[in-house]
């Protein structure tokens, strides 16, 4: 499944809403069970850019149907989302 702008909004609320420091997987991943998710620091990234800056995160759009994944700023094609803590 790929992921709509209207889903990328209610991402961006979900991040808002969670207090400072609380890790936000869980909840992405209940509320969009189709989607591949994962956490990392915005260090980590620092060579690529953020499809938004929601709170917290910076959040990327990713390719993941192939073996590799790889990061894109294209809603139509993403298949999940990294999200990289700001410190």
């Amino acid at each position: 499944m790929t992921i709509s702008l209207e889903q990328v909004e209610n991402l961006a609320g979900m991040l808002v809403a969670l207090p400072s420091g609380e890790n936000p997987v869980p909840a992405v991943r209940a509320g969009f069970p189709e989607l591949s998710v994962s956490r990392c620091s915005a260090d980590d990234m620092r060579d690529e850019t953020p499809f938004r800056r929601v709170g917290d995160y910076d959040v990327y759009l990713v390719d993941t149907s192939n073996h590799c994944w790889r990061i894109i700023d294209e809603p139509a094609i993403a298949t999940g989302v990294i999200l990289a803590a700001r410190s």
